[in-house]
């Protein structure tokens, strides 16, 4: 049974993305309106979103909350965009909650409304939310103002960053890719940002306008680096001193904004203890987010899957291994900007290597727009192998998500 459901899914997926919510507000009225019977907590950002999310996750939980969480893309197939308590829904009550909405889908194909895989995985998780939640960390897919999520009211608003990604869908410049992101922003209710720059003048605009308190990194709340894993948190009138388990400087500004969130929820929404909810924090490791997945050689990947990515990536696995010869691998949808990370990666690691995998969206091996910047790499799978065997060099691995989804499932499959 759950095989013809992955079956379905792959085949929608050539509807491709469709951005609007009429489709997604007629599957959800059909529905009851699932998405209002729960709260929840509303994440939005070119990078940041997952992990933020992840953190904030693990605070609520240590605090007693029952927590649900909707993620893209999903690093355990189809039942990894619905987490509850910070773990994928089983695989039969993903399809417990398919056969609940497939007779919606039936019908809103005939009347030539067809939802796309997404809305239909997003009304799952909001159904299954409403019945298992307190509060639901719902991540926006692409953008914010007309991404299928945007259909609930949340308690709270996040925008995390904002970089150049999805330019087809969402414009050029940071001012037009973040007032997409700022459309997420509900009258009254609080919005959180850790977009600086350009990008935070639409976030400023909306909020103003939606009469919202905005909570703004760098001026609200602060950080102090202090070591690569550790960062002291500030605002007017508290200060935490966090040492996380996840790898990289970018990870401050993610628990960072996660800690202001913390801070607005405590105030305005319920109990929360902050030292419980840092301690749990401190003790996240996040998958698929510099994650070490082998050992002899050392393999770590990280779904650096846009230029500010690959940016933040570089900047880690610079300050890991400052001198040491390193092998990257990287693969990346055809959608992003792969000449601007492809040049990323081969000024600063020599023994750069491109490949291709098995998706809709991948760039086919032959189409990498800068050839002579990384030796390309046919099997993706050989390779890996023959590193395991014989290489005494770390082996990090990057690109799109999905890929990362492969490498992870591949090395695991070697190792059992």
């Amino acid at each position: 049974m759950h095989a013809d459901i992955i079956s379905f899914f792959e085949k929608r997926q050539q509807l491709g993305i469709q951005p609007g919510l009429d489709r997604i507000e007629a599957l959800l009225e059909a529905l009851d309106h699932p998405e209002k019977k729960f709260a929840s907590i509303h994440v939005a950002g070119t990078n940041g979103k997952g992990s933020t999310g992840t953190f904030l996750q693990a605070a609520l939980r240590a605090n007693r909350y029952r927590t649900g969480t909707f993620t893209s893309p999903s690093l355990h197939g189809l039942t990894g965009f619905i987490l509850i308590k910070g773990e994928p829904v089983s695989e039969e009550t993903f399809t417990a909650l398919f056969q609940e909405v497939k007779p919606v889908i039936q019908q809103m194909d005939k009347d030539g409304r067809a939802p796309s895989h997404f809305e239909i995985i997003t009304a799952m998780a909001f159904l299954y939310f409403s019945r298992k939640a307190d509060i639901a960390i719902i991540e926006a897919g692409m953008g914010g103002r007309e991404d299928t999520t945007n259909v609930i009211n949340p308690i709270l608003s996040i925008i995390t960053t904002v970089s150049r990604d999805h330019t087809a869908f969402l414009g050029d410049t940071l001012e037009e890719i973040a007032a997409h992101k700022a459309g997420i922003i509900k009258p009254f209710t609080p919005i959180i940002t850790g977009v600086e720059g350009e990008g935070l003048i639409p976030i400023i605009n909306e909020a103003n306008k939606k009469s919202a308190v905005l909570y703004r990194f760098g001026m609200d709340f602060t950080i102090k680096e202090l070591q690569i894993d550790e960062f002291e948190w500030k605002n007017l009138a508290s200060k935490y001193r966090v040492k996380l388990r996840t790898i990289g400087i970018h990870q401050h500004h993610n628990a960072s904004v996660a800690i202001q969130a913390l801070k607005v929820l405590k105030n305005r929404f319920g109990h929360l203890d902050m030292r419980i909810s840092i301690d749990a924090m401190q003790k996240v490791t996040i998958p698929g987010r510099m994650e070490k997945i082998h050992d002899n050689p050392f393999i770590l990947v990280d779904g650096a899957h846009n230029e500010a990515g690959v940016k933040a990536f570089i900047k880690t696995v610079r300050a890991i291994y400052p001198r040491r010869k390193v092998l990257v691998l990287f693969a990346a949808f055809k959608d992003k900007d792969v000449a601007e990370m492809q040049r990323l990666l081969a000024d600063v690691f020599p023994n750069l290597y491109i490949t291709s995998f098995e998706h809709p969206r991948a760039l086919p091996l032959p189409d990498y727009p800068l050839q002579n910047k990384g030796e390309r790499v046919e099997d993706w799978q050989t390779w890996i192998t023959d590193q395991i065997n014989t290489s005494a060099a770390p082996v990090l691995v990057t690109g799109s998500f999905h890929f990362i989804d492969l490498i992870r499932s591949f090395v695991k499959s070697l190792e059992e």
